[in-house]
């Protein structure tokens, strides 16, 4: 069991200018949706966790260590941590070489299923900037996934993506569950309540700067506008 705990942490990317503050969380295993405005700190929360910026104040710890004092190798092995961006990592010439890059650099052979979810045959051989926004988003996703890390991070995964794409999505976290994965999903829509299987929902409040944790079946469309989320009623008529 890999757990994600953070201990009074403030986030952000200025210490004059924290997005939340003194945070107290602690998420195991399951699906985790993270909901907020934009800018509110959904994407620098997540980096935080991953290690990729130092928390402002007090610590994270997933899986036992702190990932910002560790080896980005070994941070790779635990966590997995995707783009709202689909080109943003693209460095590769083939989508091939592009999902190995991982598996090469952490010496592992990788998740064939998760891949094969996610990536059709036929785009292995093709230039990565070559894709469409929903084909580049899935190699995006394998690219990380496929390395089958304990712990996922994804950053609204479900952009550019067309039906099939998100049922693929869907898929593959249900099967992350159920595994015993910690998933946390940055998304801008309730609308993944009701679809995902969540088990918490996460929302972030920018006037207080914290982030308030619910049930999914607490999360009605009073609470989504108190938190400068788009309620469900307006989404769905």
């Amino acid at each position: 069991m890999t757990e994600i705990i953070l201990e009074n942490t403030t986030i952000g990317y200025s210490p004059s200018r924290p997005l939340v503050r003194d945070v107290n969380l602690k998420l195991g295993p399951g699906i985790h949706l993270l909901l907020g405005p934009n800018g509110a700190g959904k994407t620098a929360l997540l980096k935080t966790i991953a290690g990729l910026i130092k928390p402002l104040a007090g610590r994270v710890i997933v899986g036992g260590f702190e990932p910002y004092k560790e080896s980005r190798r070994r941070v790779a092995r635990v966590i997995g941590i995707t783009w709202q961006e689909p080109y943003y990592g693209f460095v590769e010439a083939t989508v091939r070489d592009e999902i190995n890059l991982i598996l090469k650099q952490l010496k592992i052979q990788g998740n064939t299923t998760i891949l094969g979810k996610l990536v059709p045959p036929e785009l292995m051989g093709r230039d990565p900037f070559s894709l469409s926004g929903g084909e580049a988003k899935r190699v995006s996703l394998a690219s990380v996934l496929v390395a089958d890390q304990p712990v996922w991070l994804l950053d609204e995964p479900f952009d550019n993506l067309d039906l099939n794409g998100v049922r693929a999505i869907v898929d593959l976290i249900k099967e992350a569950k159920r595994v015993g994965k910690t998933v946390v999903l940055a998304v801008h829509n309730p609308f993944y309540i009701e679809v995902a299987s969540i088990d918490t929902v996460l929302l972030i409040d920018p006037g207080r700067r914290a982030i308030d944790v619910y049930p999914p079946s607490g999360v009605d469309d009073s609470i989504l506008e108190k938190h400068g989320v788009l309620p469900r009623s307006l989404i769905c008529r």
